[in-house]
């Protein structure tokens, strides 16, 4: 699956490549050609990421499953930043 994907990516590098040159040599303006290219790589680049982020499935970690601990008492038992009375 992963030389397929680079096969892919492959051809469209090479597709938007050739795009550009012809682009270019029929008279169109490089900063359109740019632009277009730009904007092909992005729509791409959406597309790949299309499957989302890899999900972690399975209990969650031990440091996941508790809640915070409170705040250690300070000396005294008196609140930070109070004068004891």
């Amino acid at each position: 699956m992963r030389s397929a994907r680079r096969r892919t990516d492959l051809v469209v590098f090479l597709a938007v490549l050739v795009t550009g040159v012809v682009l270019v040599l029929s008279g169109i303006q490089p900063e359109a050609v740019s632009t277009v290219a730009i904007g092909l790589s992005t729509l791409y680049a959406a597309w790949q990421r299309q499957e989302g982020p890899p999900r972690r499935e399975g209990p969650p970690r031990r440091e996941e499953a508790r809640p915070p601990a409170p705040p250690a008492p300070t000396e005294g038992g008196s609140a930070p930043g109070r004068a004891s009375e």
